[in-house]
């Protein structure tokens, strides 16, 4: 994921949190982000419903 992102809005589905932002380019994107401890995982996508999906289907496996 690129550094810079400032996120306008977050959702949160469990400990993932979804925020859309502008990248370097300036072109708006979608990124989710697991905020457990230690989880670290997180992803961009292009569109909302792609990042709603796998908010939902994260699951973490730090214990």
């Amino acid at each position: 994921m690129p550094h810079g992102f400032i996120f306008q809005r977050v959702m949160s589905y469990g400990p993932v949190e979804i925020g859309t932002a502008h990248d370097r380019e300036g072109h708006k994107c979608y990124v989710a982000a697991c905020t457990a401890d230690k989880c670290g995982w997180s992803a961009d996508f292009n569109t909302y419903s792609g990042a709603c999906m796998a908010a939902k289907g994260h699951h973490c496996r730090i214990n």
